[in-house]
């Protein structure tokens, strides 16, 4: 289920309108002996939405409090909605991906809880009440089949699917929702995100085993979202003896129970090397509608490789089945000898309408001289970007000019940031930042103008260290500390730097700006890492919120961004038009490669984990074709437009929950 989550930035509301190789054995990923389902019919009349809700039923309770007999009178739900995956698809096998580093926690809460590695395996093991459909963005039954919205916009009921069962057999029931909610707002969880969404909400009631009711305590547009889409249910019955407190102490490599198709044990984690996602196969809900199709896999694996070159190099041997590409080198350059050449590896770009991710190298404003615009905006003026995007990137991807990029949300306003050091000197010299010493090095009160900054991925000092040296040339020495990803995230999430590189992914496709920007933000273990706090910026947020019309939250969010682009807290970099992927031609996958807002590890909506498959007979062509070096595979088209074509001619107006107050 594809879940409203933690760093929220925008979806590109715009678009939506308008390696000599060994080969793995042949069983070794699934899929080669099993029977190809190509006779499955597409029609999405000949599946069932919910199956028959009365069998899991609890006989006690009568059909008015939602159990057995509930017509759904005076509710609503969603029966219309499209397939997601396709039926054709086969179950079985294992997909394996590289991750760069092992997640410091595996808790689905808490401090340094949200990287994404725990993005994918929350979206493949809990669910929400409500979930998103990725192609239209309705509302659809998850763990709940209806649901109500009164007339006051502040009150909520759900009716709880009766044979929803978490892994451990037990039943979903309304106390689990109360249980669930409690849990996130415990402050012992020291989670300020996940207690502030929380405190968005009374206390649920349970109005019978299946019926819950939810009140937000304000108006506000993202509170039936939050009630339906954010709250991850959990077993009350494991809850009742955990608090926020507990839970850290004891779940750091341990997951609570879900409803979700996949489950993680214990036995599944190889701390510091992978984790296995497992295919539940007594998932309550295998046979809806919403999950024909989908959850192919029997095993998700993400396989820890610290280093880029090896990562490449595993996945042309055969021992990672796809590999994303974030380096225009590789995807230039390096992607084309034989293997792509006869079609047993395969190249992908993948052109949707999933939200960006932001890029960037972000100040510690609590620190001087970091505290100083004038200090900020000159270091945003001494990156050539235009210069890195032409010379080492291939023009493959577009400079990064605001928190929205690429979206109706952008402000056109906003300042572009060319590389111009006769300026940036300038803003440091009116900062006092004129003097110099006989290495040529600016100086104000005797101390020499310098900063260290915190990064993970080796392969970016290939553009780290000509910044670097732009800036040596102006009598700034940045110095540069490579560390772990875990490492990094932790002192970034502990604010224990003075610049730091990384990148904002996107949570939802509904754009949340206070986990960055609000003052109530303003401290440790939330996405505000600069120290940003602003009164205009608190008051375009509160307003956002409040604001039930879309094309009025639009200007907002363009007002906004005008704002937080103008206070320099990150020095913004590049971000790419599409997603690349490489992978081994065994898959079967449906039309557009992800869904139409997912992104490659579908940790926001349906992706390769979610919604491809192994194709018996592609499968065994790929393996003639790796002992055969006459034979030749069907090679696809590189870059895949569907969904590009899919939203021509729409209307275009910004994105909305399509079942909103």
């Amino acid at each position: 289920m594809w879940r409203y989550s933690k760093l929220c930035l925008a979806l590109l509301t715009t678009v939506l309108l308008a390696i000599s190789c060994s080969s793995p054995a042949p069983n070794e990923n699934g899929g080669s002996s099993a029977t190809p389902n190509s006779n499955a019919s597409l029609n999405k009349e000949d599946y069932t939405v919910f199956g028959d809700v009365d069998v899991g039923a609890d006989p006690a309770v009568p059909a008015e409090q939602g159990g057995k007999g509930f017509k759904g009178d005076g509710w609503e739900t969603n029966t219309n909605f499209d397939l997601i995956g396709d039926p054709r698809a086969v179950k079985g096998g294992t997909i394996r991906t590289a991750i760069p580093d092992f997640p410091g926690t595996l808790r689905m809460g808490g401090p340094e809880w949200n990287t994404t590695t725990n993005y994918m395996i929350a979206a493949l093991t809990y669910e929400t009440l409500l979930t998103l459909h990725p192609t239209t963005l309705e509302f659809m039954p998850a763990l709940a089949t209806h649901w109500k919205v009164e007339p006051d916009k502040l009150t909520f009921r759900f009716r709880i699917d009766p044979n929803a069962r978490f892994s451990d057999g037990a039943p979903v029931t309304a106390d689990d929702v109360i249980a669930s909610w409690k849990f996130y707002g415990d402050k012992t969880l020291e989670d300020p995100y996940n207690n502030a969404q929380a405190e968005k909400l009374e206390p649920p009631v349970a109005e019978s085993k299946y019926i819950v009711k939810i009140k937000a305590k304000e108006l506000g547009w993202q509170n039936f979202l939050v009630a339906a889409n954010w709250l991850r249910v959990m077993p009350a019955h494991i809850l009742k003896d955990i608090t926020g407190a507990s839970y850290l102490k004891d779940y750091n490599y341990k997951l609570v129970p879900g409803s979700g198709p996949y489950n993680v044990t214990e036995a599944d984690i190889e701390k510091g090397k992978s984790v296995s996602i497992r295919r539940r196969n007594d998932y309550w809900a295998s046979k809806y509608r919403a999950n024909v199709g989908v959850y192919n896999f029997d095993v998700v694996k993400p396989i820890v490789v610290r280093d880029q070159n090896l990562m490449f190099e595993m996945f042309k041997k055969g021992d990672l089945d796809y590999y994303y590409v974030n380096r225009s080198k590789v995807w230039v350059e390096d992607l084309n000898f034989d293997k792509f050449q006869r079609g047993l590896l395969v190249k992908k770009k993948v052109f949707n309408n999933h939200p960006s991710n932001t890029q960037w190298m972000a100040f510690n404003t609590r620190r001087k001289p970091w505290d100083d615009i004038r200090v900020r905006k000159a270091f945003a003026l001494l990156f050539n970007r235009e210069l890195l995007i032409e010379k080492l990137f291939y023009k493959e991807y577009l400079p990064i000019n605001s928190f929205y990029p690429g979206t109706s949300y952008e402000n056109p306003d906003n300042p572009k940031n060319l590389y111009n050091p006769q300026e940036a000197l300038k803003l440091l010299a009116d900062a006092g930042w004129k003097d110099r010493d006989a290495q040529g090095r600016l100086m104000r009160d005797g101390k020499p103008l310098q900063i260290e900054l915190l990064y993970s991925d080796k392969g970016s000092e290939t553009w780290l260290t000509v910044y670097q040296e732009d800036l040596r040339k102006a009598g700034i020495t940045m110095n540069l500390r490579l560390l772990t990803g875990e490492t990094r995230f932790a002192l970034m999430m502990k604010r224990q730097f003075d610049m730091v590189s990384g990148a904002w992914g996107a949570g939802s496709v509904f754009p949340d700006p206070k986990p960055e920007y609000h003052s109530s933000h303003d401290r440790p273990n939330t996405n505000n890492i600069t120290g940003y706090h602003d009164k205009k910026t608190d008051e375009l947020c509160e307003k956002y919120d409040m604001e039930f019309d879309p094309v009025k939250r639009e200007a907002i969010l363009k007002e906004l961004d005008g704002v937080i682009m103008s206070q320099y807290h990150y020095i913004m970099e590049w971000y790419p038009p599409a997603e690349r992927v490489a992978y081994w031609n065994r898959y079967g996958m449906p039309q557009g490669t992800f869904s139409r807002v997912g992104d490659y590890d579908g940790s926001l909506a349906p992706g390769i984990p979610q919604l491809w498959w192994i194709d018996p007979v592609k499968s065994q062509k790929l393996n003639q074709a790796m002992t055969d070096e006459s034979v030749k595979l069907e090679i696809s088209t590189v870059e895949d437009r569907y969904w590009k074509e899919f939203g021509k001619g729409q209307t275009s107006t910004p994105l909305q929950p399509k079942t909103n107050p």
